[in-house]
């Protein structure tokens, strides 16, 4: 237990490195705390102060999760840096560092909960703050000696790296003369409070390796800063440009990238918040200096913090969308954001199912031709038709003669019954009621702005009272041809209202299968279609019902590994490999089991399980297939995203599609087990390069097995354990 707190500890302070890059990556956390050493002083302080920070946060009881994410200890860290960086080290500084690295915790916290009242993060605001206390109270301590080491900057690089590093230092400064990439590289390593050239190479090379996408947007942020000052006529090194650079790389990151998915819109606002950042440092810089502080990264907050809010005060966010949640990089960012987009596109959408039992047909659709028209042109109404296409038995002259009058019209969702009206006459066959045109009628209240109706009810048919509860699929009333209704039919609308005669809401509805050939989680169905609701096949729903607390063990390759099922605060469901510490998000409706994302090992076999079950249909449905796409980098190696990743913001050359069929063995009714069949392409400029096969077997005791066809590996069977 000890070993695995001080395992969590060491991690948060690797990640508060990586977090001044918006991240939690400990790979890229490693280089940058090698580079804050370069200046060994400065880097000592730099540790002290996340390590003093982070145990603080864990003793005043602060989440250990944030604290292991980094999350609280690199504004401490940026603190440390820079008065370990700007003073002498004697023991008052190491006790200057504590006190400040303290105050900055306080300032996080204080920041955090102000600003997380709008949702927005408090970046590095506290590391400013507690800066320029610290450069104050430092006039009134005596004790304290201004650090000369920047002067000599021969003699840091000689014990750093000896005579080797000072002469690749002065063949650098003999080779190259480009102010434009000395003050690139020194821009990032003044970040880490490193004002040298080969700091910043590190940092450079570990943001490439890191994030292409994160490298790309920090030259363009310099870059377009740098020709604007220069068109300016600005002296750079006059303003301390390494300190005014990281600004302009901190902000093209965080709105390229970070805070927003990565995106040719997400570009082009990088690129025009470049000068914005230049007016804001510009009117900054000469406001402080008069006070003798430094901007810092003052600039950055301040242009993000205000871009972010006003953003989200848009009517339209489709044009630059921000990300919801974070993945790790601008990459995974955008990988997930496709697919999830793709996949999920009606996700925001509670689900409202089909009113009836049975197969009915559209009669008439959204914009139709009788009265599904303007402020109720989102509406649908349903009948039943016979094989021969007809409405109707013997003449068709009666009411009963209708397929669908009397047959159950049932609660679409759970909800409370907002209003009805009942009493009105079912109409002879031909006739229409205008002055109770929508006839006996029951409004559904499924949640707040959310309502549902069914219309031209049969008389005295209805079996719920004003404010009783309903369950979905619960039976509510007959269906009927009062109202507007020339012969028998159900209206059905979603409105916003809980009044009858409300203007409709266009709406999807869930779990149905259209046409007798595709399964749908959400569709807006069409004139003519054939709807049924979906009916998961008991085998299936069961088989793949994980519950939290779960423990599922696998016989795979002679060994067994235990998988355990987790559900998180917000109530994602996922599946977690003990072995492998890989992880699997899943969700499940009426009508498929989804996979939604993966992390950990490639290898594992929770990996294998997550692509050949990354969308199986509950339902079964004759000659269906399953097409879906995977997002291309838990397929593809990282080898080959290396040129797609620095495009993937503008063009996409690389997809994963998935296909599957659904095969149950023996009758729906009396199934003896069902197979799924599953392959994935990997395509590239839609050429198939590789192809990988999996076939999933399910069991009526719930057994489940896995064969991806190859005769290394075999079958790997799994037993669900309580």
């Amino acid at each position: 237990m000890q070993n695995n707190s001080l395992h969590s500890f060491a991690q948060g302070v690797l990640r508060g490195y990586s977090q001044i890059f918006f991240t939690d990556n400990i790979w890229l956390a490693i280089p940058l705390l090698v580079v804050s050493f370069i200046d060994l002083p400065s880097g000592l302080c730099g540790l002290l102060a996340i390590m003093v920070a982070n145990s603080t946060a864990l003793l005043i009881g602060f989440s250990p999760y944030q604290v292991k994410k980094g999350f609280y200890g690199f504004n401490s860290l940026l603190v440390g840096l820079g008065i370990g960086y700007g003073f002498a080290v004697t023991p008052q500084v190491l006790l200057l560092v504590v006190l400040a690295s303290f105050l900055t915790l306080l300032l996080t916290i204080a920041i955090e909960g102000w600003l997380g009242k709008y949702y927005l993060p408090f970046l590095s605001l506290p590391f400013v703050f507690a800066m320029w206390i610290a450069i104050l109270a430092s006039q009134m301590l005596i004790s304290l000696e201004i650090s000369e080491r920047g002067v000599y900057m021969l003699n840091d690089l000689f014990r750093i790296g000896g005579l080797n590093f000072v002469s690749l230092h002065e063949w650098w400064i003999a080779n190259v003369a480009s102010t434009y990439i000395n003050s690139f590289f020194i821009s990032l390593g003044a970040i880490f409070f490193q004002f040298n050239v080969f700091a910043g190479i590190v940092v450079a090379l570990a943001l490439l390796i890191y994030s292409h996408i994160a490298f790309t947007l920090s030259l363009l942020g310099y870059t377009v800063a740098y020709f604007a000052y220069a068109l300016l006529g600005v002296e750079l090194q006059s303003i301390g440009y390494g300190f005014i650079g990281f600004n302009f790389i901190l902000t093209s990151i965080a709105i390229g990238g970070y805070f927003y998915i990565a995106s040719p819109k997400s570009y082009l606002w990088a690129i025009a918040i470049a000068p914005i950042i230049a007016f804001v440092t510009a009117g900054l810089f000469a406001m402080l200096s008069e006070l003798g502080l430094p901007i810092y990264s003052l600039p950055f907050n301040f242009v993000v913090l205000l871009f972010l809010y006003s953003f989200r005060l848009r009517t339209n966010a489709k044009k630059l969308t921000e990300v919801l949640i974070h993945h790790g990089s601008p990459e995974q960012n955008l990988y997930a954001h496709l697919s999830h987009s793709n996949r999920f596109p009606f996700e925001s959408f509670a689900p409202i199912e089909l009113p009836f039992m049975g197969e009915w047909y559209v009669s008439q659709g959204y914009n139709g031709e009788h009265t599904h028209k303007g402020d109720w042109a989102y509406a649908l109404d349903f009948i039943i038709n016979d094989d021969e296409g007809k409405q109707y038995t013997n003449l068709g002259d009666k009411a009963t003669d209708y397929y669908c009058f009397g047959k159950p019209v049932t609660a679409p969702a759970d909800g409370f019954i907002a209003m009805l009206e009942d009493g009105i006459n079912d109409n002879a066959i031909g006739d229409i009621n205008l002055n109770k045109n929508w006839g006996n009628t029951i409004v559904i209240k499924h949640s707040d702005y959310l309502f549902t109706k069914v219309s031209h009810l049969k008389m005295d048919s209805i079996k719920v009272k004003v404010g009783e509860f309903v369950r979905h699929g619960q039976v509510v009333a007959l269906a009927g041809n009062s109202g507007r209704s020339p012969y028998p039919h159900l209206h059905f609308q979603v409105q916003a209202y809980p009044y009858i005669g409300s203007k409709t809401v266009q709406y999807p509805l869930a779990n149905l299968i259209i046409n007798g050939e595709r399964l749908e989680s959400f569709a807006y169905p069409s004139k003519g279609d054939l709807l049924q609701g979906s009916t998961p096949l008991t085998i299936l729903q069961q088989g793949l019902h994980f519950i939290p607390g779960m423990r599922l063990q696998w016989t795979y390759k002679g060994t067994e590994t235990i998988w355990e099922v987790f559900t998180t605060v917000y109530n994602q469901s996922y599946l977690y490999c003990h072995s492998t510490k890989s992880v699997a998000w899943f969700s499940i409706s009426s009508s498929y089991f989804t996979f939604t994302g993966f992390k950990g090992s490639k290898n594992s076999l929770l990996y294998m399980f997550y692509q050949a079950a990354f969308r199986v249909p509950l339902a079964p449905v004759k000659d269906f297939y399953v097409d879906d796409e995977l997002p291309i980098n838990k397929v593809f190696s990282a080898k080959r995203l290396i040129v797609q990743d620095f495009i993937a913001p503008f063009y996409r050359y690389l997809k994963a599609s998935y296909k599957g069929e659904l095969e149950v063995i023996g009758s729906e009714i009396n199934p003896l087990g069902v197979t799924y069949k599953s392959s994935i392409n990997q395509l590239v400029f839609n050429r198939v390069k590789a192809k990988t096969s999996y076939t999933l077997s399910l069991s009526p005791n719930g057994k489940i097995t896995l064969d991806d066809g190859s005769i290394e590996t075999g079958l790997a069977v799994c037993e669900k354990l309580l």
